[in-house]
């Protein structure tokens, strides 16, 4: 069995967060659950829109970090704290994974979406959680 391996310490500009990025173990890499109450700087950000584009550029991150792509998710874990929310966050995340992960975004065969009203803090709107499988390595020539 592949022993796991942490994905080091997350970090929300200077703070770095009381959880690591994630975890990874054989090909599968796990990030934790990130959130976008804060931008890189430091500063708040409110609204599902942006908090969504920045939780899914801070996974691209992580799991870029680890060796995978969008591409490489096989499931989110999708946490928004308001029901009346939902359009709004479906429809930036399917533009930014159009964008950034299209064969994800084409074959819809990854999500969860539950509605989760205490999320950690109240101004939290939406929280992922991403599983990915890194690609398989390509042949050597003559192999």
């Amino acid at each position: 069995m592949t022993a796991k391996r942490g994905l080091g310490p997350l970090h929300y500009g200077t703070a770095q967060q009381p959880w690591s990025r994630g975890a990874a173990v054989g090909r599968w890499v796990l990030t934790s659950g990130i959130d976008g109450v804060v931008d890189e700087s430091g500063a708040a950000l409110s609204g599902v829109e942006a908090q969504t584009l920045m939780v899914l550029e801070r996974i691209r991150t992580i799991l870029a970090d680890a060796g995978c792509a969008v591409d490489d998710i096989v499931a989110l874990d999708q946490y928004l704290a308001d029901p009346a929310e939902r359009a709004e966050y479906m429809r930036v995340r399917d533009r930014w994974l159009a964008e950034h992960g299209p064969g994800l975004y084409t074959c819809r065969d990854y999500a969860s979406l539950l509605i989760y009203p205490r999320l950690a803090t109240p101004a939290m709107r939406v929280e992922i959680r991403a599983i990915a499988h890194l690609p398989d390595p390509i042949p050597q020539e003559g192999s």
